[in-house]
């Protein structure tokens, strides 16, 4: 199997978690911000290599998260 290939399958298995169409991720950031957003963080994580790093990364977005949480269920 091609790398192209593989690329093609894993953004779509991106995107369908995601809820969104694979056409979302080639739209210009006006237009898909959110989706550009994740892009970046994927990207991001994908660099960071250190399980200690990543595990810090993960605390603080599950407490980022259930402060999202909190403030949904207030409104």
């Amino acid at each position: 199997m091609a790398v192209d290939d593989r690329a093609v399958r894993r953004l779509s298995e991106i995107a369908a978690v995601m809820g969104c169409r694979v056409e979302v991720f080639y739209l210009p950031d006006s237009e898909a911000h959110e989706a550009g957003m994740t892009c970046e963080l994927l990207r991001l994580w994908n660099a960071i290599t250190e399980p200690q790093a990543r595990q810090r990364i993960l605390a603080s977005a599950r407490l980022e998260a259930r402060g999202a949480a909190r403030v949904e269920t207030v409104e």
